[in-house]
């Protein structure tokens, strides 16, 4: 019996055989063309196998280099003060390690995660630069972050606590206070008495003092407030600390006076990836795109209903395409009946509900389309103004933000890298 024949591909540094039966399968079904330069591995998506690149239907393609283009704005507006780049949640669903190094070859000097899992994930991953641990970590915890050099926040009098009884480590401390988002942080009474004793303890160095805002893309009065109240404690206490921090990627865009202390440090999230939670985009760029796949093409008469609970019928003549994505693989359930997506360069309605698996397109009774056709379900390949919906057009219409879109794109969609 003959050999199947073979061509070759390469996703993340691994090559790929595809065997096709026949040249009239091959045809059918074309194996997907997974472009390169890729970067070696992908670590995004730990234990990923061959095929879950290869046969996927639904994947993400970041480019790396547009986290360079994005950091070069932040910087703009950032002014003199370094910037700090939150990689938290597989940064934004971009894959953490790839993130991180590449901001890092870039002159990004301090990166933010939520756990200590995240920093200890950098870390075994070669970064070396400075880590901060958003949230206040478990006192069971503690004693971890020191051995890596991971710098611990200091959101509580019990923290506070924790780490002055912990002699035998050094930490690296950011003492947070809340000036008015309510979530973690010690009040702005409080702040005095707990600097005060860490700075006294001779295994405590203060490497920061942060405050977060509540409304730096909504209502920049109670920003301004929350300023005004973290200001205050800065004069009284800030020579104690080696940098001050207040910022996200709304108020860098919008409040110079988040940067305008002495010592001054820029957190971003968001704006990395580009998208600023505001209509205008200042020149950032997505770095994401989420594609899939028609499946599956038919013609359907006027009358005909599409997908659970009927909630669309059509009313002409037409063609439906089905899409090999749904609910389970970030495309939320909710954007049936509400959202487009591109085909051939072109829009087309999503209608009916979002199934798990699948959503279906009406494209209108004249088409060019094919069964194995891309669809952009968001993304941004083309330049600002392009005919394809990115995730700030998906968060509209599915009530959310653009965070959510990103980070809700799930791991077993492969995440193919560009330089």
């Amino acid at each position: 019996m003959r050999a199947p024949k073979c061509d070759n591909r390469y996703v993340s540094g691994v090559r790929l055989r595809l065997y096709c039966a026949s040249p009239r399968i091959r045809n059918h079904y074309p194996a997907p063309i997974l472009p390169r330069p890729l970067i070696k591995e992908n670590a995004s998506v730990p234990g990923l196998r061959e095929t879950d690149v290869l046969y996927s239907q639904t994947r993400a393609h970041v480019h790396l280099d547009r986290l360079k283009h994005n950091t070069a704005v932040l910087r703009k507006y950032a002014g003199k003060a370094p910037l700090m780049a939150i990689v938290k949640s597989d940064a934004y669903g971009h894959g953490i390690l790839h993130a991180a190094r590449t901001l890092a070859q870039d002159g990004v000097r301090w990166f933010g995660v939520a756990t200590t899992a995240e920093g200890l994930r950098l870390r075994e991953g070669g970064i070396e630069e400075r880590i901060l641990v958003l949230t206040g970590p478990p006192l069971e915890h503690l004693h971890v972050l020191p051995e890596h050099e991971l710098e611990v926040t200091v959101s509580s009098p019990a923290i506070a606590d924790a780490v002055l009884e912990c002699a035998t480590h050094t930490f690296r401390v950011h003492v947070k206070v809340d000036t008015g988002m309510g979530r973690i942080g010690i009040t702005p009474g409080q702040a005095e008495r707990i600097v005060t004793r860490l700075d006294r303890a001779p295994n405590v160095k203060i490497a920061g003092l942060w405050t977060h805002l509540a409304t730096a893309y909504s209502d920049a009065g109670f920003a301004y407030e929350q300023l005004e109240r973290f200001d205050h404690v800065v004069r009284k206490i800030g020579d104690a600390a080696q940098t001050i921090h207040a910022t996200a990627t709304g108020s860098i865009l919008r409040f110079p006076e988040a940067t305008a202390w002495d010592r001054s440090l820029a957190r971003a999230g968001i704006g990395f990836y580009g998208y600023t939670g505001f209509a205008e985009d200042y020149g950032l760029r997505a770095a994401m795109t989420l594609y899939s796949k028609v499946i599956h093409l038919k013609k359907v008469e006027a009358g005909t209903n599409i997908s659970y609970g009927r909630t669309w019928t059509t009313d002409r003549t037409t063609s439906i395409a089905t899409v090999g994505a749904g609910y389970a693989d970030g495309y939320p359930r909710i954007l049936g009946n509400r959202a487009f997506v591109t085909i051939r360069g072109e829009r087309y309605p999503v209608v009916g509900t979002v199934c798990m698996n699948l959503f279906m397109v009406d494209t209108g009774p004249e088409h060019n389309i094919a069964v194995g056709d891309d669809v952009i379900l968001f993304g941004a390949e083309g330049k600002p103004g392009k005919n394809e919906p990115d995730a700030a057009n998906l968060a509209t219409w599915a009530e959310t933000i653009s965070h959510e879109i990103l980070v809700g794109v799930p791991a077993h969609v492969p995440r193919i890298y560009f330089h």
